[in-house]
């Protein structure tokens, strides 16, 4: 499993074969949050699609985006940001998987479950994700503190980036703490992980884990979020495999 710390990219050309690209955004966020990286890959391809899976359970979202992926006309370049990357690792007939600081998860595996064990091998791990998570009374919906939310996630943007994407949160179903995927296509797909270094959401171990999962990793300087800080370095990655 190579690991490379990136450096700036230039931006890749155009793809002439067409190479369709899906990405899959993270719980609590909504399309609007990638549009800065979206941009960049409608220069890369005239084919982006980024669907709203928001507050959907698992199976549901996998399902959504799989449709969209047998739709494709070609086996797109799917990437899959935090919670994302269960959705994306759970496709099939996919040319390549992008997990962006994303979920690799085995079949059966839950959130809950990695973050608990995560937890109990250092209980400080996942502490200020835990403290900003909030959840209904009946626990069906779960959202971040907007208060904490700029440092949790986007403290390595500028400030209006931060506040504009704060603004953008939304609540989520709190299933998808417990749902694991059903499927493990990421163990029959090429795949590469960017490993986020100031990431604040979840515990150094459990990335660590990810990334072990998959046939390549890059590491960048940045927090949860390089769709916003860098996105012309997550752009240049995934025009390299188109």
């Amino acid at each position: 499993m190579p690991d490379s710390t990136a450096q700036p990219y230039e931006r890749a050309p155009r793809s002439e074969s067409g190479t369709p690209i899906v990405l899959v955004h993270g719980s609590y966020h909504q399309p609007a949050h990638y549009d800065p990286l979206v941009r960049n890959l409608r220069e890369l391809s005239d084919n982006v699609t980024v669907p709203d899976i928001g507050m959907l359970p698992l199976p549901e979202s996998t399902a959504l985006v799989q449709d969209i992926v047998d739709r494709a006309g070609s086996p797109p370049v799917v990437v899959g940001h935090s919670f994302g990357g269960a959705v994306a690792g759970a496709l099939r007939g996919v040319r390549h998987v992008v997990f962006l600081s994303g979920w690799v998860l085995d079949v059966g595996e839950t959130a809950a479950d990695l973050l608990a064990k995560a937890g109990d091998d250092d209980p400080g791990a996942g502490a200020e994700f835990a403290q900003a998570l909030r959840f209904t009374a009946d626990g069906t919906r779960a959202w971040i503190d907007p208060a904490a939310a700029p440092d949790l996630f986007y403290a390595d943007c500028p400030p209006e980036t931060a506040a504009h994407a704060t603004g953008l949160l939304r609540p989520d179903t709190a299933l998808n703490f417990t749902l694991g995927p059903t499927a493990a296509e990421w163990k029959r797909t090429p795949t590469l992980y960017v490993a986020t270094r100031q990431d604040r959401t979840w515990p150094p171990s459990l990335a660590e884990e990810f990334a072990s999962r998959c046939d390549a990793v890059v590491t960048l300087e940045t927090g949860h979020s390089p769709c916003l800080s860098a996105p012309d370095r997550v752009s240049g990655l995934v025009g390299s495999l188109l």
